[in-house]
């Protein structure tokens, strides 16, 4: 009787058993069907490979972006980023039949295209992907950043720039995606400039695209303007900077807002929210602050709160007061002075000084050119290749 118990007590742990490994299985199972998810994925890239020169077509860049995705903040080395076809097919714009046939051709152009880096002794050309193997069996594809990207995507620190693939997947344009996130590398700042022909080159746009600006303007700046403004958390505003009545350059205001539906973040910091009838006034004070320091964490939040509380004026005071006084910690340093108002003797000082010396004009305490200064330094540019033009085209009649 005893025996007939214990079997039957051993025979009803086998099935548990199975029946855990059963259920086990059908999960594991389920694990490996389930679908591509951007939602949870984040694209983090050096502030570098934001600014670098390249041109990609809307599904390469996906492709690549999907590929920074699935880069882990401690991994030291690229490992080879497997990419399922079909799933995958939809998120690219690519039919489904033929899904696999596109795909190749995807893969057989990103491997010839190159980005340009802007280095202190050249420029470095680089490719994007050094191999794609495509696996018929399981449908998918194994594909591998060039080792030259490595400071620009792994075990990155600092200045870098963080973006949801999710809302970088559903713009329409290349260029949308290429100004979100030159804008996102700049949105606690609230202003961002940029020659125009130095735009152009970090699009990748040839000279002999959008030649008039108003087609650049048009199918570019305000096709971008109208996306961010329904898709992206991020928006802006901008202005033309002219030379006469030639436009040289954009200026941006970027403006934050919260997203909507699934792309909402719950856990998303707000802590440095800037309400949008102070956001001019936020902006005005941060170009105050010496470049170096602007994007330190408790330098924003300081400004807003101080602005908030006190106003303008004396935030100003007290963040010129630092840039002249603060010799090692600057944040510390400004922080305290807001909070005890360090600036307000000075600035009387200062103001009892006019009438005996002009004070410095915030460019000169900054490094920043005047407005004259900087027309001249384009008239010169302009001038110049003016000239290398004309010697070009003599010779070219000779």
């Amino acid at each position: 009787m005893d025996e007939t118990l214990q079997m039957g007590k051993y025979f009803k742990q086998v099935c548990i058993t199975k029946t855990y490994y059963w259920k086990f299985a059908v999960y594991m199972a389920r694990l490996k069907k389930k679908k591509f998810l951007p939602s949870r994925l984040i694209v983090t890239q050096s502030n570098k490979l934001v600014e670098a020169r390249y041109n990609l077509p809307l599904g390469e860049q996906r492709l690549i972006l999907t590929m920074i995705a699935n880069i882990q903040p401690d991994d030291e080395d690229f490992k080879e980023y497997r990419i399922d076809v079909r799933e995958f097919a939809d998120f690219l714009g690519i039919d489904r039949n033929s899904a696999y046939r596109e795909f190749d051709k995807i893969t057989s152009a990103i491997m010839t295209r190159v980005l340009i880096f802007d280095e202190s002794d050249g420029p470095l050309k680089v490719g994007w992907v050094s191999s794609a193997k495509y696996i018929s069996k399981e449908g998918a594809v194994l594909l591998c950043f060039d080792p030259k990207l490595k400071p620009y995507l792994l075990q990155l620190k600092g200045n870098f720039t963080s973006c949801r693939l999710e809302m970088l997947l559903s713009f329409k344009s290349q260029y949308t995606m290429r100004v979100y996130n030159l804008l996102k590398q700049y949105e606690q700042i609230r202003t961002r400039e940029f020659e125009l022909e130095e735009l152009r080159e970090i699009l990748g746009i040839r000279k002999d695209q959008y030649k008039l600006y108003s087609n650049f303007k048009k199918d570019i700046i305000e096709v971008t303007q109208k996306e961010l403004a329904v898709k992206a958390d991020v928006n802006f505003e901008f202005s033309e900077i002219k030379y006469g009545r030639r436009v040289i350059g954009l200026r941006f205001r970027i403006f934050s807002k919260p997203l909507t539906g699934s792309m909402i973040n719950k856990k998303q910091d707000t802590s440095l929210a800037i309400d949008a009838t102070a956001d001019s006034h936020i902006s005005e004070l941060m170009m105050l602050i010496p470049e170096q320091h602007k994007k330190k964490k408790t330098i924003l939040p300081a400004i807003v709160a101080g602005e908030k509380k006190y106003g303008v004026d004396y935030v100003k005071r007290n963040i010129l007061y630092a840039n002249t006084k603060a010799e090692r910690s600057y944040a510390v340093f400004l922080n305290k002075a807001l909070k005890e108002d360090w600036g307000h003797d000075w600035a009387i000082d200062m103001a009892q000084q006019q009438t005996k010396k002009k004070p410095k004009e915030m460019w000169e305490r900054q490094g920043y050119a005047s407005k004259k200064e900087y027309d001249e330094i384009m008239y010169k540019r302009q001038m110049e290749n003016y000239s290398k033009n004309a010697a070009i085209n003599s010779v070219k009649c000779k």
